[in-house]
């Protein structure tokens, strides 16, 4: 079902839009830096952390209220290229998570969704599809396999990176796949989750799921950097990624322009640092979704809970932290809100290698972390 909108609601839409926009991002033009011994510490603490990892190199941010630290590290190709600036584009992976999960929740809150609603009216055929609910699918709570699982299906991916997917080739892929436990019987993470959330968007709302991302999110929030690519081009100031996946003999492999279509609505997404600066505050304090709804996707799965994390309504809880990594090939990233201190960061690397602290983001996320809230560290 559609809203067929007025030339009134388009230009009330858009009028709030801009407001929203003035409103997320006047704050950083008067940033103020930390003072000289916590700047000090995280730039310690970022040379430390990325010594650890594979990552050729880094483009990094912590904001705290009106103060900033920014910094970049290495280089934009392995073994050569030069120093990366903030306004370097990047592969998101899994952040993209984020994003669908907020487009999910905002259709619930114009009532054109319920979280309550089985998968069977969108995907009929896809086993036990009455009983998982979308509320499952992004908690991971639905036990449905990721497609990744599959070996057909990664093996045609690693030998022809550059070839586009369908959404449906995924789900179908996950559909063949047995399922990891009964609907909300436990967790598992799983990419098909959430190529099955994008196709939801789309049924709903009757756009493709870039167009309802950037109506919906990236337009309205100023995100120019921010897109859904569908081809393997990339933007010309782009960190080039690396891996080994996909390497017969551990050969570290350029992924730059790898087909992002793989991931989907479950990692398919390219930004920048300052624009996730603004979606990291934005998605921390539930501005694009009503108080309750915003508690709503706070709340954990039960069986994702320990050791002081969860997986909550697609973003994670970490010692305090609202948090989500993303990992793709040749590409790691890190997103993270404190919300007791108003508190962000942001980590872009340009590598997927675990190294001795594990990947890189995720190891500078907890570097930094321990400079601005030693007393909430996030779990390695």
């Amino acid at each position: 079902m559609r809203l067929i909108q007025t030339p009134l609601m388009r230009l009330a839409g858009l009028a709030a839009g801009l407001i929203l926009a003035c409103a997320v991002l006047a704050g950083p033009a008067a940033a103020k830096p930390f003072t000289a011994r916590t700047a000090a510490g995280l730039d310690r603490a970022l040379s430390s952390s990325l010594g650890t990892t594979w990552a050729p190199g880094a483009i990094v941010g912590v904001w705290q209220g009106n103060r900033a630290w920014t910094a970049t590290r290495g280089l934009t190709r392995r073994g050569g290229g030069t120093r990366p600036t903030r306004a370097f584009h990047t592969r998101v992976g899994s952040v993209t998570k984020t994003f669908t999960g907020t487009l999910i929740l905002q259709l619930v809150d114009e009532g054109k969704l319920r979280l309550d609603q089985t998968i069977d009216e969108w995907f009929p055929t896809f086993p036990n599809a009455k009983g998982i609910t979308v509320y499952q699918l992004g908690t991971m709570a639905s036990g449905i396999a990721s497609y990744t699982l599959d070996s057909a299906v990664s093996s045609r991916y690693f030998a022809a990176p550059t070839a586009p997917w369908a959404p449906m080739q995924l789900i179908d892929a996950a559909a063949g796949l047995p399922s990891v436990f009964a609907p909300g019987n436990g967790f598992q993470y799983s990419n098909s989750n959430f190529v099955m959330l994008g196709q939801i968007v789309e049924q709903v709302t009757g756009q493709s799921f870039a167009t309802a991302l950037r109506q919906r999110i990236l337009r309205p929030l100023g995100l120019r950097d921010t897109s859904y690519p569908s081809g393997t081009s990339v933007p010309s100031r782009t960190l080039h990624g690396y891996t080994t996946q996909g390497s017969a003999n551990g050969d570290v492999i350029d992924a730059t322009r790898w087909s992002p279509t793989f991931a989907s609505a479950a990692g398919q997404m390219i930004s920048t640092l300052d624009d996730l600066r603004v979606w990291t505050r934005v998605l921390g304090r539930g501005t694009l979704l009503k108080p309750a709804t915003q508690r709503l996707r706070l709340r954990p799965n039960p069986a994702s809970v320990g050791g002081g994390r969860s997986y909550d309504f697609a973003i994670g809880t970490d010692h305090g932290w609202l948090a989500h990594d993303g990992a793709l090939p040749g590409y790691n990233s890190q997103i993270a809100y404190f919300p007791k201190r108003d508190i962000s960061i942001v980590v872009l690397t340009n590598a997927d290698i675990a190294g001795s602290a594990g990947t890189a983001a995720p190891a500078i996320f907890r570097a930094l972390a321990k400079v601005v809230t030693p007393g909430n560290l996030p779990t390695r």
